[in-house]
């Protein structure tokens, strides 16, 4: 197989970062037990949003936690983000070029049951969108460990796409429907801002990152 095809950029909590084998590489983003850049959260601007987040990092751990809430003028469920670079006026955090991987992989663990928890990158913006800023994809119950468990999940780039609900969170046109909405060589060359959602589902969001 080609290495290239199967390099994956690594969001963990490893101080010391071994070749699995000849064919593999690994490109460590973020590391938690000493962070490259400032990470803070952010909940839904809406006038009177209702939901609310916290972060602390601590021994190695990125600990997410918060609600997403109804907004009570929609009468629909918000977001909260962990994020960093932001979008608006913010300094771009400082993330390796990983245009020769093929996607993340993730060591971490939920300590909920929560259906809307996703991922993003960049600051792509489609035509027509108004508010959906980079590529997103889901982090659905069924690929993360077990509920209090840490484990590894990938997320190949190709599942990520900039066409999403800027209500919802919910992708509207895959990368595999349409390649103009999959990820580009530009924004995989310097991705600028990372973000973890809790995101267009009421509920308790509480998510623990070995280093991103």
């Amino acid at each position: 197989r080609s290495s290239l095809s199967y390099f994956f950029c690594i969001f963990t909590v490893v101080t010391n970062l071994t070749m699995a084998d000849d064919n593999s590489k690994t490109i460590v983003v973020e590391d938690f037990s000493n962070p490259t850049n400032k990470w803070k959260t952010l909940n839904d601007p809406v006038m009177g949003g209702k939901s609310y987040s916290s972060l602390s990092i601590d021994g190695g751990v990125a600990k997410f936690t918060g609600k997403c809430a109804i907004v009570p003028s929609l009468q629909a469920p918000g977001f909260i983000t962990m994020e960093t670079g932001g979008q608006f006026g913010e300094r771009a955090a400082k993330i390796p070029d990983v245009s020769t991987c093929s996607g993340f992989e993730f060591q971490l663990k939920t300590n909920t049951d929560y259906a809307g928890y996703r991922v993003s990158f960049g600051k792509a913006h489609p035509k027509g969108g108004r508010f959906a800023y980079g590529y997103k994809a889901p982090l659905p119950m069924d690929i993360l460990p077990s509920v209090g468990e840490f484990g590894s999940v990938t997320i190949p780039f190709n599942q990520f796409s900039d066409k999403w609900d800027d209500a919802t969170g919910e992708i509207l046109v895959t990368c595999a429907d349409d390649p103009q909405y999959c990820p580009s060589s530009k924004w995989l060359k310097s991705m600028e801002t990372i973000s973890f959602w809790g995101e267009g589902v009421e509920g308790m969001v509480d998510l623990e990152i070995q280093s991103i």
